[in-house]
């Protein structure tokens, strides 16, 4: 019986386990300023039956962090992933790309997961990153054989953030409408599960720091460095 505590490297897409310690199998990663070091066992894929989505919140250091956890079992293994909720615009890509994933899975068939990043350009030149979690059951099988996708949300779906006066003169971008589309989302596929919902709607949510919106950047703002952070957690 093994417990694996899954985190998400958008740079290798890939899922990845942590230790603090030299570890066979493991690969050293420097990270941080000052440098420090921490040590990766990089995987492909994520297999097993979805058991449940769910948020959390912990404390850590006199800080409250809440995290988006998915847990697989795995025959006599369980398979969490485990990514931060939020940061300083919002939901996280990880969160997004976990809830557009599990949207439409099918409670109780057993999949697989993988992960993908792809760079793209934005209409100011912008190099960026946009995150995909792809959900594919074992069991269940399209006409050409290959295992069918539980889908995502497309993007047309999802609100774009809303100009507002910023009171001197210029303008902030108001995320409120996408934050809340997210979060509705999370308790649906939370309640999917047998979860618990949370009733209160989140704060809103501005930015100034995307002027310009694409399709691909419904999904921004960007924030921290989820990888890192996860290496500074004692889990």
């Amino acid at each position: 019986m093994a417990y694996n505590n899954f985190s998400i490297s958008k740079k290798n897409s890939k899922f990845y386990l942590k230790e603090k310690q030299p570890t066979e199998g493991y690969v050293e990663v420097e990270y941080g300023t000052p440098v420090k070091k921490t040590y990766h066992k990089y995987f492909d894929t994520v297999q097993g039956t979805p058991k449940e989505f769910t948020t959390k919140e912990v404390e850590y250091q006199g800080r409250k962090l809440q995290f988006l956890e998915v847990s697989l079992e795995d025959g006599s293994d369980t398979n969490k992933i485990s990514v931060s909720l939020k940061n300083k615009g919002g939901y996280t890509d990880e969160v997004k790309a976990l809830v557009s994933a599990f949207n439409g899975y099918k409670v109780g068939e057993t999949v697989t997961m993988t992960v993908r990043t792809s760079n793209y350009t934005t209409k100011k030149g912008d190099e960026r990153e946009n995150l995909n979690i792809y959900v594919n059951y074992d069991n269940i099988k399209k006409n050409d054989g290959k295992s069918e996708s539980t889908g995502y949300i497309d993007y047309k779906e999802i609100p774009s953030p809303t100009k507002e006066d910023d009171g001197m003169g210029g303008i902030e971008w108001n995320w409120k409408p996408q934050t809340v589309f997210f979060y509705n989302k999370i308790n649906e596929i939370e309640a999917k599960f047998g979860g618990d919902v949370t009733p209160t709607k989140p704060a809103a949510q501005t930015s100034k720091a995307v002027p310009t919106i694409t399709p691909q950047e419904a999904f921004e703002p960007a924030g921290l460095d989820d990888e890192q952070y996860h290496d500074d957690l004692p889990f």
